[in-house]
């Protein structure tokens, strides 16, 4: 339970240093003004958590099978995202009407990307790594990750505020928008995430 504690603890440190930077992404994919904190609440209560509880399910499955680690974490949180990234989304555009819908959509993003993100980190990381290096790497590789599950990323967020499907999307052909802003928020989230988890516990 300490272990989860604290990797959580280091999830949120990461979700308020790069906050801002998810919001001006939301902002331009919808064309909406968006608070800069709007919403925060959000991922500091559940995205906290998911991530959290990623990271231990890892953990815990990774010396018995490192296949099976890399899907079980990445389907738990492909899960659990759904309902934290419909309310941040909700929060942070209080004046649109979010359409129900997209649970595979979320549920292939974060399943693809654990799984990108934690192998490459693998082959990167081991337990002599320095925490500057371990930052360095785990920013780096959940930077590729998103970069491959951008789209998917989009195709949510056009669901959930446009009703658009995922073809439509595609014939609209914007899949990149806010994709700078994602890529800078995830690097430096995952960068501070990682740092202060090598410092309190000594790696993933």
């Amino acid at each position: 339970m300490k272990m989860f504690v604290l990797r959580c603890l280091a999830c949120n440190a990461g979700i308020v240093a790069s906050y801002p930077l998810e919001t001006m992404k939301v902002a331009t994919q919808t064309e909406q003004n968006v608070s800069p904190f709007a919403g925060i609440e959000a991922p500091i209560i559940f995205s906290s958590f998911t991530n959290g509880l990623r990271f231990q399910i890892y953990s815990f499955i990774k010396p018995y099978s490192f296949f099976w680690a890399l899907i079980i974490s990445g389907s738990v949180n492909g899960i659990l995202e759904y309902p934290y990234q419909t309310v941040k989304l909700q929060k942070q555009l209080p004046r649109k009407k979010l359409y129900p819908g997209g649970q595979r959509i979320i549920f292939s993003k974060e399943l693809l990307g654990t799984i990108v993100h934690f192998y490459l980190f693998s082959l990167l990381v081991n337990e002599q790594t320095g925490a500057l290096q371990t930052s360095f790497y785990g920013g780096l590789t959940a930077g590729v990750g998103m970069t491959l599950v951008y789209p998917l990323d989009t195709f949510f967020v056009n669901y959930k505020t446009r009703d658009m499907e995922v073809e439509d999307s595609i014939d609209e052909g914007e899949l990149w928008k806010g994709y700078l802003f994602n890529l800078a928020r995830t690097i430096l989230g995952y960068s501070v995430t990682m740092f202060i988890q090598s410092k309190l516990i000594g790696g993933v």
